[in-house]
């Protein structure tokens, strides 16, 4: 869904720049009523599509016997495993039997179904997905499905994305003055730095950049917007006809076009210009992606897979992570386009048996157009096991209440604080796992 489209955190001092990109996110999903306990589902496989209790939904998909109501739930699953194609035959062959008897079953199964067409870049079928949720089931639909389906309509007749290697993906990175991770491409002789977002549902382009471009917006208008603040913003689309990153050669990318304004980050004496972002459908037809702490991105075979890896899975178009957090099997969304990690409403109810351990804090969150401050519980420390790793994370805010974006769906979101502490970090789409290299030696040890 469209979500919040920008966020920056401030923690006791001006913007820490904790910049969210997290477009098209989740509001609420169909039938959601609040923060569930974890990894506590009990034997019923429609808690578990509700509460993103994957392992459990696993579990109970193996039991069933053949049928409408296996193939539902073997289809929610595998929508949530980034098993697309798997996704898309199983759930359109139940929702014509489901369609009167269960109709939160078919609204959860249009809106994921909607997600893995345009995962599969089939824009068509995505927005007849979503017309067909919006129409039938309004009373199950996520608040902000409207906004899903208005961009699916601007990309109806959109071809499909697809690439093309010529050879390896090694690109240089650094970080920009607000903390996070870009690479210079030069896209039709116009060199720009793109933000690599792993929380982007989609590639974003500032209005400046799409005319040096030369990019011809598509007819049409949709909306983004932070569901933290409720401020909207509207968007364009165009289609990027060819975009080269090192050896890898994409076409007819989708391409998001928003006023410069609404990537502008900072105070307004101090504010930095994101010029352009390079989101989860081009990350993820790389394959495998690995960032260095050095300074770069690999793509491809040359992204040489790390062991000891984590299970990854998709909350919509995000991928999520899954952690051990005190003997709980938690899942996170991963955005490299965060400098810092929040946990959600469901995280506080987990564990608020523990607030009188946290401290209280204002932290002033915001979006296009505006901000909001409250009081946030804040985690001095915490440790997360992600395969054979062990992050440990301080002062970590964390959301009492829901924040009617996509948040509050899982435990939280990992930005880059999870990752500075290590060598490198892969995303292995094809396998869906998540893994790190070695920790970095703190400056002491040093030789």
């Amino acid at each position: 869904m469209i979500g919040g489209l920008m966020r920056f955190q401030c923690v006791e001092r001006i913007c820490a720049a904790c910049l969210l990109i997290a477009l098209l996110q989740g509001c609420t999903t169909p039938g959601q009523s609040g923060a569930q306990p974890a990894a506590k589902v009990d034997a019923d496989p429609d808690a578990a599509v509700r509460d993103f209790q994957i392992r459990a939904l696993d579990a109970a998909v193996q039991t069933m016997s053949p049928g409408v109501e296996r193939d539902y739930f073997a289809g929610m699953l595998a929508s949530r495993s980034g098993n697309t194609n798997d996704s898309i035959r199983l759930l359109n062959g139940v929702i014509p039997a489901i369609r009167s008897s269960q109709p939160e079953r078919a609204a959860h199964a249009l809106e994921a179904l909607g997600d893995s067409y345009t995962i599969a870049y089939r824009y068509r079928d995505a927005a007849q997905a979503y017309d067909d949720l919006e129409a039938h089931f309004a009373q199950n639909q996520p608040s902000d499905v409207a906004d899903d389906a208005a961009l699916a309509r601007i990309l109806v007749d959109a071809p499909a994305q697809t690439l093309e290697w010529e050879g390896a993906v090694r690109q240089k990175t650094l970080r920009n003055p607000i903390g996070l991770l870009e690479t210079d491409i030069s896209v039709n002789g116009v060199e720009v730095s793109w933000l690599l977002d792993t929380g982007a549902n989609q590639s974003v382009v500032t209005r400046s950049v799409a005319e040096r471009l030369g990019l011809t917006p598509l007819p049409g208008t949709a909306a983004t917007g932070s569901g933290i603040t409720g401020i909207k913003s509207p968007l364009r689309a165009a289609i990027l006809p060819t975009l080269r990153i090192g050896g890898a050669v994409l076409h007819n990318v989708v391409v998001i076009i928003l006023d410069d304004a609404n990537l502008r980050v900072g105070s307004p004496s101090e504010a930095y210009q994101i010029q352009a972002i390079l989101g989860y459908p081009v990350l993820k037809a790389l394959g495998r992606i690995r960032f260095a702490h050095e300074g770069e991105f690999l793509a491809g075979e040359i992204a040489a897979e790390q062991t000891g890896g984590a299970p990854m899975f998709m909350r919509g178009l995000t991928p999520a992570i899954e952690s051990l957090v005190d003997n709980e099997r938690l899942l996170f969304t991963f955005d490299t386009g965060a400098t810092s990690t929040d946990f959600s409403v469901r995280y506080y109810e987990l564990f608020r048996g523990r607030a009188s351990t946290w401290r209280t804090r204002t932290i002033q969150t915001g979006g296009a157009g505006g901000t909001v401050t409250r009081q946030m519980f804040v985690q001095p420390t915490v440790d997360l096991k992600v395969g054979d790793a062990v992050v440990s994370l301080t002062n970590v805010p964390i959301f009492s209440s829901r924040m009617n974006s996509g948040i509050d769906l899982l435990f939280g979101n990992l930005g880059q604080d999870f990752v500075d502490g290590f060598s490198s970090f892969t995303l292995d789409f094809p396998k869906m796992t998540f893994s790190m290299g070695p920790p970095l030696k703190p400056h002491s040890e040093t030789p």
